[in-house]
């Protein structure tokens, strides 16, 4: 089976190719002056949403852990942005407040950490030291 194209295709896909090419890096450009983000999938949104809230708290055995391994709250940060959440060892049940199991990736440091996420405030309640 032969299929014949039109004698102008390849010029309209050419056209259609730059403008899309254009169309992009305008979108690009606009995109990264807003500073807006792309957190669709359910590990990116949980993350977003620990970080954002008002409050980080830590409990006073976090806190002891951390002195302990001379770590400091960049640790816990980075982990709050490259982690992984580990959600079959995490509770969501329908109470207020949520629990997540957030280990480390390559990027981030290697801690890992259990974090309970209410409303309007998140406590680290679980800081364990990865070898």
């Amino acid at each position: 089976m032969n299929i014949k194209l039109p004698d102008d295709f390849y010029k309209r896909l050419g056209y259609f190719l730059i403008g899309l090419t254009i169309g992009l890096f305008a979108l690009n450009y606009f995109m990264s002056k807003k500073k807006s983000s792309f957190d669709y999938l359910p590990n990116a949104r949980t993350l977003k949403s620990i970080r954002n809230k008002p409050y980080l708290v830590y409990e006073p055995e976090v806190l002891k852990a951390l002195k302990q391994y001379n770590l400091d709250s960049t640790a816990i940060e980075s982990l709050l942005y490259y982690g992984d959440i580990k959600f079959n060892k995490s509770n969501r049940g329908k109470s207020p407040c949520h629990t997540y199991l957030i280990e480390p990736t390559k990027k981030s440091a290697n801690v890992s950490i259990t974090v309970k996420r209410c409303d309007s405030i998140a406590t680290v309640i679980k800081l364990e030291i990865r070898q």
